[in-house]
């Protein structure tokens, strides 16, 4: 008995040396390893080699991950409707989740390139400039393609601790930085400083944001499509993919066969009565038919699962059920009843709190006599003490205009106009202002990082000024900026 128990340790020993020996690569070595798929993929695919690194280190714990080990799965993507290869299961954010399963670790990178490339979601990423890793990294957060908060955060650590972004730059045409590379067997070179007159300088090399091909055929939701520019003649369409003009134009919810209005999908079959995803946030300026191009619906089918009307746009923000039946209308641009996070807020004349206003008429009554000052700034409103004080201090700082400060006038107890707020679809809208506040709407496209560079303010004063527990960022959302 003794020997036969002394059999099955060694035997289960034995069989985890496998494992265990493929549990030792470090981080250095997965880069070593992967470097040379990650700048041929950025070379084909656009997708910055630091970028994927990170993703894949990440993802797979340096090589170490279970499901890595088990499938070839460097970036955890998952099964989706349209995957047809092999599969594994493996709890992530639910039990038992199916996970694809490749032959190989190029074939994972590769996967990983056409699956953010022919995603309508992840388009915008590749109007970032390719050594812009931050951007990119709290992009990826934005578009939902992890559910971590603090994913944007743990990319930039890892390819600035590694020193990755060398390898975006290889991809872009500049020479290798030696005296950074990282050897397969762990090893750096002795020196790594070397003069500067003996390093060759990696300047960043910029390229024109990458668009499909209007000459290939990719597939959304699968179904085949194109991506057409402005003025394209669908009957040349039509005439080169040996489809009837009407039929395109049915497959594409279009009534005329007029050049294009705008840069657009374009689909050779009939689009599909659901979406891929549950839901599609709906854009500020996005229309029902951009909706139903970028996802490849039907518009019929969209409308009935959103209890909409012929003619009826939803509003920006709202979300439409692509999967499924929503239970009720979503808000519509026209006839809306204005909502309540929409307000506008500016400071009191006296300059001592924060009072909201609305987009009522203003009444002909006579106005009440004005409140005592407050010993402190007031928060009523829900807009941190910080951010006004903050505004206080610019005000006196920066006096309009940009001449010489003047004194500071006495408080004017006339209560002010109240400015009328932005029509509704003004692209001009983005940025509202009020009193000193400047107010920014989240547009599609739009990370937390990208707002704060924009304005010139931190990341740290974009959570603070709003109350925001992390960078996640929706559509639509109000931000305070500044000034």
């Amino acid at each position: 008995m003794q020997l036969r128990k002394s059999l099955l340790v060694v035997s289960f020993l034995i069989g985890c040396m496998p494992v265990l020996k493929a549990q030792t690569m470090t981080t250095q070595q997965y880069i070593a390893t992967y470097k040379d798929i990650a700048i041929e993929e950025m070379r084909r695919s656009g997708v910055p080699a630091a970028i994927k690194l990170a993703q894949g280190i990440l993802e797979t714990q340096s090589g170490n991950g279970w499901l890595v080990l088990h499938s070839n799965n460097h970036f955890g993507i998952k099964c989706k409707n349209n995957w047809i290869g092999e599969t594994v299961n493996y709890d992530d954010d639910a039990r038992q989740e199916c996970f694809r399963k490749y032959p190989s670790a190029m074939d994972s990178y590769r996967d990983h390139s056409t699956f953010l490339r022919n995603n309508p979601r992840y388009a915008f990423l590749f109007e970032f400039a390719p050594d812009d890793y931050k951007s990119w990294a709290y992009g990826l957060k934005q578009a939902g393609y992890a559910t971590s908060r603090i994913y944007p955060q743990q990319l930039i650590k890892i390819i600035e601790d590694n020193h990755l972004e060398q390898y975006t730059q290889e991809g872009l045409g500049a020479p290798r930085n030696t005296s950074l590379a990282v050897s397969r067997d762990n090893t750096r070179p002795e020196d790594q400083r070397p003069p500067a007159v003996t390093r060759p300088a990696a300047r960043p090399v910029k390229t024109a944001a990458r668009r499909p091909d209007a000459a290939k055929v990719f597939e959304i939701n699968g179904r085949k499509v194109l991506y057409l520019p402005k003025g394209t003649a669908l009957i040349q369409v039509a005439d080169r993919h040996n489809i009837r003009l009407s039929r395109l134009l049915k497959y594409n919810d279009l009534s005329t066969d007029a050049p294009l209005p705008a840069d657009m999908y374009i689909y050779l079959q009939k689009k599909s009565k659901k979406g891929k995803d549950d839901y599609h946030v709906v854009a500020q300026g996005e229309s029902l038919h951009d909706v139903a191009q970028a996802e490849g619906i039907q518009m019929k089918w969209l409308r009935r699962r959103n209890r909409m009307q012929e003619g009826e746009e939803p509003a920006p923000g709202e979300k439409l059920a692509l999967d499924g039946y929503s239970n009720r209308t979503p808000r519509l641009v026209k006839g809306a009843t204005p909502r309540t996070d929409e307000d506008n807020y500016s400071l009191t004349p006296e300059g001592q709190g924060i009072t909201k206003q609305t987009d009522a008429p203003a009444q002909t009554a006579p106005a009440p006599a004005p409140a005592q000052p407050a010993a402190a700034p007031q928060q009523s409103s829900g807009i941190p003490v910080a951010m006004v004080e903050d505004l206080k201090k610019v005000a006196q700082v920066k006096p309009a205009g940009g001449g010489p400060q003047a004194a500071t006038p006495q408080p004017d107890t006339t209560p002010a106009a109240q400015p009328a707020p932005a029509p509704a679809g003004n692209p001009a809208a983005a940025d509202r202002i009020t009193g000193i506040l400047q107010y920014h709407d989240v547009q599609p496209k739009e990370t937390a990082y990208g707002i704060s560079k924009r304005y010139h303010i931190t990341i740290e004063q974009l959570l603070r000024w709003n109350n925001l527990p992390t960078t996640d960022l929706k559509i639509g959302q109000r931000l305070l900026v500044g000034k």
